[in-house]
């Protein structure tokens, strides 16, 4: 769908003797050093120098692998992202974070390294089916969570549900402006603010690494929003959270269950929590995650236990 109506819209715009590069494979499986390789083998082949420009068309899996190889071929060559997902447009390709999969853990190699630009163009998401626009909306959560203090601003369902063009840009403008203000304060992750954006992520991103490893397809919004899930349940038992009352997120964590379901039964908490202790924001051997101490008011770096994480899945509200 991408080649066939995506890139048909951006071959007039694009300069003479440009150079086309088709993945034959999508999704998680090609952010791998394989396809690292291959993109470099690609350049090498073109001749591409350090005045060239590689543009990325594609969701969000596309633009983490081509930046990660355009960072990295000659110590950098400039890049530019097209994103064609609402995972991508609200996510993936802003912030200058780049990434590939490695030994099964999500993320494990990757470079800070600003795009040459980003063009969105909301047109892209007719391409996209109800799963998709359910996986990108996600993201767009997680940033409303973080930065708004007033349930009133999160009208999730009624955007999602009536597929409004306006409604959906205003939500992309809306999500890059809340990610670009955090990233600009810790552009490289060193102060703190930017660990926020993690918010869910450490549960998130262990049910993916299980679900590679089973050859389940689990898309990175569904498991982000099941561990934000998990984090409002941690956040409501954390004495780092103590404005937080048992159940007052319930309401949250049941409309993000019944938007974003995940496709697959939860594996045991002590095998995903092996995953979680390989997590990058680790400091040895603690598992920190990322918790809300109401909405709006993030908590970086909060321990938490094996028993914490037990207690937070047997305490989630049914959907």
């Amino acid at each position: 769908m991408t080649e066939k109506w995506c890139l048909s819209a951006l071959n007039p715009h694009l300069p003479p003797g440009t150079q086309f590069l088709r993945l034959g494979q999508h999704g998680e499986k090609i952010k791998s050093l394989e396809h690292a390789h291959a993109l470099w083998d690609s350049f090498e082949g073109m001749g591409m120098d350090r005045h060239g420009l590689v543009i990325a068309l594609g969701g969000g899996t596309i633009s983490d692998l081509t930046a990660f190889a355009s960072s990295t071929y000659l110590r950098g060559v400039r890049f530019w992202l097209i994103p064609t997902t609402l995972l991508s447009m609200v996510d993936a390709s802003i912030g200058g974070k780049t990434g590939i999969n490695f030994r099964g853990l999500k993320n494990r190699i990757g470079t800070f390294a600003k795009p040459e630009g980003v063009s969105i163009h909301t047109d892209f998401l007719d391409t996209l089916d109800a799963r998709e626009m359910a996986n990108g909306w996600a993201e767009h959560i997680k940033h409303t969570l973080l930065a708004s203090e007033d349930a009133k601003e999160l009208p999730w369902e009624k955007t999602l549900e009536s597929a409004n063009a306006e409604a959906f840009e205003a939500a992309i403008l809306r999500s890059i402006s809340i990610k670009s203000n955090i990233v600009d304060q810790d552009a490289l992750e060193t102060k703190g603010t930017r660990k926020t954006l993690n918010f869910g992520h450490t549960s998130g991103h262990a049910l993916e690494s299980w679900a590679m490893a089973q050859s389940l397809e689990v898309k990175h919004g569904e498991a982000v929003a099941w561990g934000m899930r998990l984090a409002l349940k941690m956040s409501e038992f954390s004495s780092d959270c103590p404005q937080v009352k048992p159940g007052d997120f319930d309401g949250i964590s049941r409309s993000l269950a019944t938007l974003i379901p995940l496709p697959c039964a939860v594996p045991d908490a002590e095998v995903l929590w092996e995953f979680m202790r390989s997590d990058k924001k680790n400091l040895g051997e603690q598992v920190n995650v990322v918790l809300l101490n109401g909405l709006g008011c993030p908590r970086v770096d909060v321990n938490v236990t094996l028993a914490d994480f037990e207690q937070a899945l047997a305490g989630l509200p049914e959907d």
